[in-house]
């Protein structure tokens, strides 16, 4: 799929956010060999993203070339306690995969509602799990050529990885996944305490990016939002959800503009109680 001036707002939870210049939805490793080429050829920036659930587009929208991996590339296989699967599957399917094999691992994401993609990127984790201890390697596509790089290149650390800093953008196409075999009816268990857990605690009824904020170090997030008077704080269509600080969810129509003076009207609020610097764990793209 190649498209110029697409609304980007159609494909993130939040529904806010401006157009791609060029927007293309590879479906093989070729036709994103071919995406990341149109870029370098043209000298047009080139932005990634998966299925735009940690997603926060401005509203000027993004300039240059964006490419989505997502369902169109899409697929997953199982050999022993090996898990390979392209970067447009959606974990929460790849933690189903997994349990029909009687492999543990990946129970954390079976409520992670992204890909592979921009888990293995932002190293994505929830309930104690992560998911960079489980890469074993990483295809990827650099200058427009394919590489691999094995677990011990790739810097996984809270919420970063070795994709983040590289001077010229790699698109992840293909992770493998070491798990460990299981029995399935503990994984089950476990994948449904945890999701009992996330309904009973997270604002799942409102359209949101998930956590806003990344946990800084000797603090949780949404009680220091709580305490700082803040829950339920709206600005335009943006809300400090009631049910979990730590969630800015959308309730009604909003801008992404919203959600920025959202976010740093807590920035500044809880530095200013607090001392205590908040960073946004959602990815914030685009020009205003």
């Amino acid at each position: 799929m190649f498209l110029r001036n697409y609304p980007l707002a159609n494909l993130t939870s939040l529904g806010v956010g401006g157009p791609a210049d060029f927007f293309i939805q590879p479906s093989s490793l070729e036709e994103v060999v071919r995406a990341q080429r149109f870029a370098l050829d043209r000298g047009l920036p080139l932005t990634v993203i998966g299925y735009g659930t940690n997603l926060l587009i401005r509203d000027g929208g993004i300039r240059g070339v964006v490419v989505q991996i997502a369902a169109p590339f899409a697929r997953a296989t199982v050999e022993g306690s090996l898990l390979t699967a392209t970067t447009g599957c959606l974990l929460s399917s790849l933690s189903k995969l997994a349990l029909r094999h009687g492999l543990s691992g990946l129970e954390f994401a079976v409520g992670i509602p992204g890909g592979l993609g921009g888990a293995a990127y932002m190293n994505a984790g929830a309930y104690g799990g992560e998911i960079g201890p489980l890469v074993r390697s990483a295809q990827l596509v650099q200058d427009g050529t394919v590489k691999t790089w094995q677990r011990g290149e790739l810097s996984f650390a809270y919420r970063s990885s070795r994709f983040q800093t590289e001077p010229t953008l790699p698109i992840v196409t293909e992770i493998e996944l070491e798990l460990v075999p299981g029995e399935r009816r503990e994984i089950l268990q476990k994948m449904n305490d945890l999701q009992a857990q996330r309904r009973s605690k997270q604002p799942l009824e409102y359209p949101s990016a998930g956590s806003t904020f990344k946990r800084p170090p000797g603090h949780y997030v949404g009680p220091l939002i709580e305490q700082a008077g803040l829950k339920g704080l709206r600005i335009g269509g943006a809300e400090v959800s009631t049910k979990h600080a730590g969630f800015i969810v959308k309730r009604g129509e909003a801008t992404a503009r919203d959600f920025l003076d959202l976010i740093a009207t807590i920035q500044k609020v809880i530095w200013e109680q607090y001392g205590v610097r908040l960073e946004p764990e959602i990815r914030i793209l685009g020009e205003d």
